[in-house]
């Protein structure tokens, strides 16, 4: 081998390196930013379940009380 195959052999090695350093280098980036856009997306989901589960929840045992003691007036209507 000639010495200029060589240096074109070390120099091609390392601009394949080079850019394959950076294209996993932006491949990680954009990883870790749709990452953090899924948990963000799955943080405000939570809030928004959370926040509509516990307000039905509530509303649904808060009739069934209103409900129940209708019932009762009712039972006492009735009987006497």
């Amino acid at each position: 081998m000639t010495p200029e195959m060589l240096a074109a052999f070390f120099t091609g090695g390392v601009g394949a390196f080079t850019g394959l350093s950076r294209a996993l280098s932006n491949f990680n980036t954009k990883l870790e930013r749709r990452f953090e856009k899924i948990e963000q997306e799955i943080d405000a989901l939570e809030n928004e379940v959370i926040r509509n589960y516990v307000l039905k929840d509530d509303f649904v045992r808060e009739m069934e009380a209103v409900h129940n003691k209708l019932d009762r007036i009712l039972d006492y209507l009735i009987k006497n």
